[in-house]
């Protein structure tokens, strides 16, 4: 399958060298072009433990490479969605696909309105990867890939892009009920990014700080009132357990939001806590505490940027 890979960033760079290293035809747009000639020049380069895997890759900036692709895989932070559903609505190739595995809310949507529903796959992913420079990441957790049709039910497609994932490595579910999935990763997210992001800490040392700890218990109450509100069918029954298992799972990993802190980069926040907020206030409902790590977080960027 020919994928090209949206944005060079943690995530981008992780699925990139998995899928090159499994035989997979893949090239990398960014929107960066000084960033793209380098990339391709050097490769991507990805630590993994004690391994280094290096593979050579093409990279540009020109959207019109996207007419060459079977499969679009969006990497890029949730506020260039945007701008990027417009290009894949330009460019992608009429019979190719579009998959989302960001974070945050909304994603899903735009993508379907710049190509429809029947062209878009969405999904959720535990895999944590770290940024260390232009076209260099660290394999930083593993965990479970989940994906499917952004409507309807698992097709021959999807069990493409399942098995593409699966030989490169990732464990991989074709699953349908993708807005199920996307609100069971929003709430990980709503329990960990801020947190992480505000205390300056790994995934895991929340779990050892107690006053964290319950800033995190309440933040997803808020956040799964508003989802089962809204008719979600949460993968897990106990979605704070499940929260804390991840934190766990990913204890050494530094978040995404907390790597765009570091880097004086703008976050997510506000399609993570913010989604939330905005739900909530659309349903009637109080959520005080993602408002406050919402604005927390914004108040953070709103100093250095």
């Amino acid at each position: 399958m020919r994928v090209t890979v949206i944005g060079p960033g943690a995530m981008g760079v992780l699925w990139a060298v998995r899928l090159l290293d499994s035989g997979a035809q893949v090239n990398i747009l960014d929107y960066r072009p000084k960033r793209a000639r380098q990339i391709s020049e050097q490769g991507i380069f990805l630590e993994d433990g004690q391994e280094e895997l290096h593979c050579p890759v093409s990279a540009t900036a020109d959207p019109a490479v996207l007419g060459q692709a079977e499969l679009a895989l969006v990497c890029v932070k949730a506020y260039q969605t945007a701008k990027v559903a417009v290009e894949l609505g330009r460019h992608l190739n009429p019979q190719a696909r579009a998959l989302t595995l960001q974070n945050g809310a909304g994603n899903l949507g735009l993508l379907q309105e710049s190509l429809g529903a029947g062209r878009v796959l969405g999904g959720i992913t535990s895999e944590g990867s770290t940024l260390l420079g232009p076209g260099r990441a660290r394999h930083a957790g593993r965990g479970r890939t989940h994906l499917g049709p952004a409507e309807g039910e698992v097709d021959g497609f999807t069990r493409q892009v399942k098995e593409l994932f699966t030989r490169a490595g990732f464990a991989t579910e074709a699953t349908a009920g993708v807005r199920n999935l996307i609100w069971t990763k929003l709430v990980v997210n709503v329990g960990i990014n801020a947190l992480t992001a505000l205390l300056q800490v790994p995934n895991g040392r929340l779990l050892e700080l107690p006053a964290a700890g319950e800033i995190m218990d309440r933040a997803v109450e808020e956040a799964v009132g508003v989802g089962r509100e809204l008719g979600i069918d949460f993968l897990h029954a106990d979605m704070l357990a499940a929260v804390k298992e991840v934190a766990q799972g990913t204890a050494k990993n530094i978040s995404s939001m907390l790597q765009d802190v570091r880097a004086q980069r703008r976050t997510e926040v506000d399609f993570i806590n913010g989604a939330i907020c905005r739900q909530a206030e659309a349903l009637g409902i109080k959520t005080p505490v993602n408002h406050m790590l919402n604005a927390l977080v914004q108040a953070l960027e709103q100093d250095y940027l």
